[in-house]
This record gives C-alpha cells, structure tokens and sequence, in this order.
C-alpha cells in the first residue's frame, strides 16, 4: 500500500491531505474527553496522592513504637492523615470528593480501631479498596 501510495503521490496526495484534516478536527474533540478533570481536580488528585503517602509514612514510623504508646502514635497518625485529606476533598468531581472521602473515612476507622488497642494491627484492606478507587476516580475522567 505504501507501494501505491507513492506512485499515486502526484494525484492521491490531495485525497489522503483532505482526510488528515478531517483526522485532525477528530483528535481536538477526543482530547477533550480524557481530561474531563479541571486543574484544580487533577492538583486535588496530586495533593490528595502525596497526602496519603505521607500518612502512611508516618503510620509506619508510629507503628515501630509497640505497644502500648504506639496504639495511640498510630491513631493519632491516621486521624491526622484522615483531617488533611478533608481539606483537600472539595473540587468540581464529585467522584474524586467522594473517593477523597472514602480514604479519610478508612483512616478514621483505623484510627479508631488502634486507639482501642488491638492484640495485632487491624486490616488495612478497606484503606487500600478505598485508595484503589481514589485513583480510579483520578483517572477516569
């Protein structure tokens, strides 16, 4: 085809310049459609990322204190984590929101759980479902 396309340069050019355009007014509509997120949703969604990362972080460092301090350092640490995440969780998507929400919510019960201080560090399945379905919602849109 590249074959036939050369010899045919002199008159199909023409043919295959007008459907480019045409190609090219397509990709300007297509573009749009993946970054449904505004900037201040995507910076929320960054914000949101490093939030998380630096929760856990400091959950981690918490965690190597033992019991009993460390119940209350790790609580305290998921409630911090949770809080700032609140104050980033207000854009235009109310999927991102409500995905920002679930994270914190997820900290909050951890918090909870290890200021009752448990014989053994309680599931983190909810926190990683929740996070799972905060980039989800950063990526979709």
């Amino acid at each position: 085809m590249i074959v036939m396309s050369g010899c045919d340069d002199d008159r199909p050019s023409a043919g295959p310049a007008a459907p480019s355009a045409p190609a090219a007014t397509s990709v300007p509509p297509v573009t749009p459609a993946p970054a449904g997120l505004d900037e201040a949703t995507r910076k929320t969604c960054a914000t949101a990322e490093k939030d998380i990362t630096a929760a856990l972080k400091e959950v981690a460092e918490a965690e190597k204190i033992g019991p009993p301090a460390g119940h209350s350092a790790v609580s305290a640490q998921y409630s911090a984590g949770a809080a700032t995440l609140y104050t980033h969780a207000f854009t235009s998507s109310d999927e991102v929101n409500a995905a920002v929400k679930g994270v914190a919510t997820a900290m909050t019960d951890l918090a909870d759980t290890w200021a009752k201080a448990p014989g053994k560090a309680p599931s983190k399945a909810d926190l990683t479902t929740a996070r799972d379905k905060l980039k989800a919602a950063c990526a979709a849109e």
